[in-house]
């Protein structure tokens, strides 16, 4: 290889390296740190008090104890191991309530017999899942802030670590598992302000909805107003991967002029929170406010439409959403959302807040009440599984559409992954997840068939009015030989152009190139499906195990994680995957049939052309085996293809057959001089 070839090889693979990693960074975020396990800390010791505010740090918990008075109202804290836990259970999930704080302690996807439905993958890829995926666990830090805990005000820390009184349940009526508490408990009558908080939580039979009502009594002798809301997600389990799989805050905005506008925020990833809420503290402190422990949803976003409120708020993986969502028959109302950062453990809770109510007065012997509606999404990132969730238990409005599965979207470019997912789906369904990617490969390529055919044969006809050409260009190469001036290469450039017009020949073969821009950003479409098609995971073909994971076929080495070349592990751990070094060997064999230039330039350039698929091999060697296969298959069909367009351009004259007799070393092409 020549030098300068060197050096084009060289610079082809750095620019390849920085795509990639630009790619990377733009579409497909980085991940965040390992799986957090349950903590245990002190518990918070915010006193009580009875004025609304901001729920306190987690990371800093206030030295004083509850007065005397103030555990006459309930406020005493209880242990975990000390509280009682209730079961709902369907034939999805089984979530754990406890009386301690009446909130979700934790949430496994087993069945109401006690059968696993989802299993939790492994890290280390070479093994076979085998223990059921819980997807909330309990929270040693922040307890007050558990999935489910009261959002109310100060006491909240207090609250939601005290004992709530069983009220009814658990029972199960027509499928549907609900329970009953109340605060404080009824031996401790009422809160200082005279009122009483119920919560109810039910979840609905063969879907991942819990729906949870928040009643307030007011026993007081005047109107009370209060703003009532649930923490949500934290600490999610970030399945099958230790470097995160996309663990991110996920945020969807709706509007209350038009019913039909949503916006979706995917970012950041949990991980990154507490950096993001300090720089919003410091934009705060610069304008001579206090800094917050926390930061509010729209603030983060950026969300300054005063129209706009938030519809979700919660945690998502790669393949498992945990959110809370407003009541869909409160269009018009301003919910708001929270961000806590729980530093210890590099996670957050996320709140969703309704809009203010009013606790009218006792009349008629009766106390006032005022009530507030949510629901608590926690399942698959799928949009099947969305839209049953949001069925089971819909709206009356029909004008609604549904939000809730714009939280799964297919990728960018909708238009072409979201086709895709559902296409790939359906086969699924039908013929399994391996003989599916085949398939919907077969499809694929059929359908850009057009444009393979019009690329190769742009080319050939391009070498071959090359061949017409090339003497004239090289004359007047030689020609201009020496000279560097301006006008000299003006001239050179005018000439050159002008040989080429009468051939009909551009300056570059955009023809052949056309065809491989237009198939970008369905390669780009089917990254994001093959990356968010849930019903790939865990699915098994031949001797791979997980579709969604390498094939793993052969373990290799452990701990490894090299700064620069990582991408070739997963989870730290390095492989022999045969799917991604069979799909390099036959882009090699595809790029070594095709014909030679003869035109020195062009032959450099095909060169260079010929590592971007092996590189591009590399880099994918620890991404999903799917997708291996998907590209196995079009490579084979990309060999076929080409075998039969070379065979159609020599029965149309534009290609010549292949000579039968081997050309001697010292032959040259007819335009060389001799």
């Amino acid at each position: 290889m020549q030098r300068r070839e060197m050096i084009q090889f060289i610079i082809t693979i750095l620019v390849i390296v920085a795509l990639f990693y630009g790619v990377s960074y733009y579409f497909f975020p980085a991940k965040p740190g390992a799986n957090h396990p349950a903590n245990t800390a002190p518990a918070d010791n915010t006193p009580p008090a009875n004025t609304p505010g901001p729920a306190p740090t987690p990371d800093k918990p206030p030295e004083t104890r509850p007065t005397t008075a103030s555990e006459q109202h309930g406020f005493v804290r209880i242990e975990r191991k000390d509280a009682r836990t209730f079961k709902l259970s369907n034939s999805r999930l089984t979530a754990v309530i406890s009386e301690r704080g009446a909130l979700l302690e934790s949430l496994s996807f087993i069945d109401r017999d006690g059968k696993p439905v989802y299993l939790r993958t492994p890290d280390n890829p070479t093994q076979e899942p085998k223990e059921p995926l819980e997807l909330l666990r309990p929270m040693g830090y922040a307890q007050h802030a558990a999935p489910l805990a009261l959002r109310l005000d100060d006491n909240d820390p207090w609250r939601n670590t005290a004992r709530w009184e069983l009220i009814s349940g658990p029972t199960r009526v027509d499928g549907v598992d609900t329970v009953t508490l109340r605060f404080p408990p009824a031996s401790y009558g009422t809160e200082s302000d005279g009122t009483v908080v119920f919560k109810t939580i039910a979840l609905y039979p063969d879907t991942y909805r819990l729906e949870i009502t928040l009643r307030v009594e007011n026993h007081g002798a005047r109107e009370l107003d209060k703003q009532l809301g649930l923490w949500g997600a934290a600490v999610v389990t970030n399945d099958g991967s230790k470097a995160g799989a996309e663990h991110s805050r996920v945020a969807l905005y709706g509007s209350i002029a038009s019913k039909r506008y949503t916006k979706l925020y995917e970012e950041p990833v949990v991980r990154a929170l507490a950096a993001e809420v300090d720089n919003l503290n410091e934009d705060r402190v610069e304008k001579g406010l206090a800094a917050l422990p926390g930061a509010e949803a729209k603030l983060l976003d950026d969300e300054t439409n005063p129209d706009r409120f938030v519809l979700a708020h919660g945690v998502r993986t790669q393949y498992f959403l945990a959110f809370l969502a407003a009541d869909p028959n409160r269009r018009d109302a301003r919910w708001s959302g929270e961000i806590l950062p729980i530093r210890e453990i590099h996670d957050a809770a996320l709140s969703l807040i309704a809009p203010p109510v009013t606790v009218p007065a006792p009349a008629g012997g009766k106390p006032g009440e005022a009530s507030v509606h949510m629901s608590f999404y926690a399942g698959p990132r799928d949009k099947q599984a969305l839209e049953s969730a949001w069925f089971a238990k819909a709206p009356p409005d029909d004008e609604l559409v549904v939000e809730w599965a714009e939280l799964a979207p297919s990728g960018w470019p909708g238009f072409i992954s979201g086709p895709l997912v559902g296409l790939l789906r359906w086969l699924t369904g039908h013929l399994g997840a391996g003989f599916a990617i085949i398939l919907l490969t077969l499809i694929v390529r059929t359908l850009l068939s057009p444009l393979s055919y019009r690329g190769q044969k742009s080319m050939a006809v391009y070498t071959a009015k090359m061949k017409l050409v090339k003497p004239k260009l090289d004359k007047i190469k030689e020609k201009y030989e020496g000279k560097k001036d301006r006008d000299s290469q003006m001239k050179m450039l005018t000439e050159t152009r002008e040989a080429m017009r009468e051939q009909n020949v551009g300056m570059l073969p955009l023809g052949g190139c056309l065809p491989m821009l237009i198939q970008l950003p369905i390669f780009i479409g089917l990254y994001r499906a093959f990356g968010s098609a849930f019903f790939l995971r865990q699915a098994e073909f031949l001797w791979i195990h997980d579709l969604s994971l390498p094939d793993a076929t052969i373990p290799l080495w452990m701990d490894f994680n090299p700064p620069i070349i990582n991408f070739l592990a997963y989870n730290g751990i390095l492989t022999i995957n045969l799917l991604p070094m069979v799909w390099i060997a036959l882009s090699l064999l595809q790029m070594k049939m095709q014909p030679k230039p003869e035109d020195p330039q062009q032959a450099a350039i095909q060169k260079q052309m010929g590592c971007i698929f092996p590189l591009m091999g590399l880099l994918f060697y620890a991404f999903a085996s799917g997708f291996a296969f998907y590209f196995i298959v079009s490579s084979l069909y990309s060999i076929a293809e080409s075998k039969l367009i070379k065979h159609n351009l020599i029965k149309q004259g534009i290609v010549q057959p292949p000579s039968k007799t081997k050309p001697k070393a010292d032959d040259k092409p007819d335009y060389h001089p001799a």
